[in-house]
């Protein structure tokens, strides 16, 4: 975040494109490693069965503060001109900065062990639960101990950390930091080994994708074709506040309780690959929507309503298919379900770089209609993608879990 706030003080500055590039640059460098971050912490934090809800109210307000910061964008620019959009953020992520130094705990830590009924449960520094019976303990926590991490001790009672402790910027550091750090690398690229992680990786990326190159022709088309004023145009990101709004409404109260229902019809298991069926309707309605707004952007409607909810109802399939994608991606890879995530959240922003990169000499050269029914058609095959995995990836689970345990591999390994 101190990056991200000198990145952004760099841009408001620049007078030159170069450097108002390189800045930019540097603020995706900084955004994308703490969206990769935060995910990651709301999994250690929360039980799997409350992650829908958790992952859809983090992503709503992500994606809705977003869009209320840059409903007055336009009006800035058109006031007091193009850097305070820049001065704007400074102040948000200055704010964000205190907050986090004040508020945010670490979340990172070695769970103590716990005894029930002969088995003893464990939680690594990966997040993941291991139930191990009592005879194979010691030789499962010295494999832990020979692959870096930190073995789990005996529940006990600790006092209390005070407020003080809980925020200082520093920690005991880890014994081995270095191996750490190379295991999870390692435990990234396998997680790309699932047809899951994949294609969590693909619908997330074509969403985003999508969205922003929506963003990025609006201007015009509100404009040029529907003659609206120039200040104006940050009104379009009230119909981003409402499709988040959406997309976490249908999560929660809709996708979350037909997941519980299919586990109650599949004898009370669940499975992970029940949370690719949520993702018909957002798949349905993105298509709708990117071939709305394509067929519309030109100025051939009778009025500007139909882009604008060609984007308000795109934001709908923009939030549901991320809260979806991380909630199925922390699920899984569930030997290493914090590195996949990461993987995810991460990805998806270097991906959907190749959807945006093609749409303005699409658009130019073949006009709106044409560049996004490309769009739809692509999103609508990677959506489709779902019905091969729904039945491989569980295979591969399997076809992994009997390969490790053939090698007697423990989950650290």
């Amino acid at each position: 975040m101190v990056i991200l706030f000198a990145a952004s003080i760099a841009a408001a500055l620049q007078n030159s494109y170069g450097g108002h590039l390189a800045a930019r640059v540097v603020q995706g460098l900084a955004t994308g490693s703490s969206e990769s971050l935060l995910p990651l912490m709301l999994t250690e934090v929360t039980f799997l069965h409350e992650r829908p809800a958790i992952f859809g109210l983090y992503w709503m307000v992500q994606n809705a503060l977003s869009s209320t910061i840059n409903l007055t964008s336009s009006y800035l620019n058109h006031d007091v001109g193009w850097r305070w959009y820049y001065w704007v953020f400074v102040i948000t992520v200055g704010a964000g900065i205190a907050i986090a130094y004040f508020f945010a705990f670490e979340t990172q830590f070695s769970r103590p062990a716990e005894s029930l009924d002969g088995q003893v449960i464990t939680t690594d520094e990966f997040g993941v639960t291991r139930v191990v019976p009592d005879s194979e303990l010691q030789e499962y926590l010295a494999s832990m101990e020979k692959s870096g991490l930190t073995p789990a001790g005996p529940a006990h009672a600790t006092a209390r950390k005070t407020y003080a402790q809980r925020i200082r910027p520093w920690s005991t550091p880890h014994p081995q930091p270095g191996r750490v750090m190379l295991l999870t690398w390692l435990y990234m690229v396998q997680s790309l080994t699932s047809p899951g992680i994949i294609y969590s990786v693909l619908t997330s990326s074509i969403a985003l994708g999508c969205g922003v190159g929506m963003s990025l022709t609006y201007n015009t088309v509100l404009v040029q074709n529907y003659g609206w004023r120039d200040q104006d145009v940050g009104l379009i990101n009230v119909g981003g506040v409402i499709g988040a709004l959406l997309g976490m409404l249908y999560c929660t109260f809709l996708g979350g309780p037909f997941v519980m229902w299919l586990a109650r019809r599949n004898k009370g298991m669940h499975m992970p690959e029940h949370h690719l069926l949520t993702l018909a309707p957002p798949g349905v309605i993105g298509i709708g929507m990117l071939l709305l707004y394509g067929f519309t952007a030109d100025g051939g409607a009778t009025s500007w309503w139909a882009p604008y909810l060609g984007w308000t109802f795109f934001q709908y399939t923009f939030t549901a298919t991320l809260i979806i994608s991380t909630t199925f991606a922390s699920e899984a890879a569930p030997k290493h379900p914090g590195p996949a995530l990461v993987v995810v959240v991460g990805t998806k922003n270097i991906v959907s770089f190749g959807a945006t990169y093609g749409l303005t000499p699409m658009v130019e050269e073949h006009g709106y209609a044409w560049a996004f029914g490309v769009l739809a058609g692509i999103l609508g095959a990677i959506f489709l993608l779902g019905i091969p995995v729904y039945f491989l990836n569980p295979k591969w689970r399997a076809y992994v879990s009997a390969r490790e345990a053939k090698k007697k591999v423990t989950a650290t390994d």
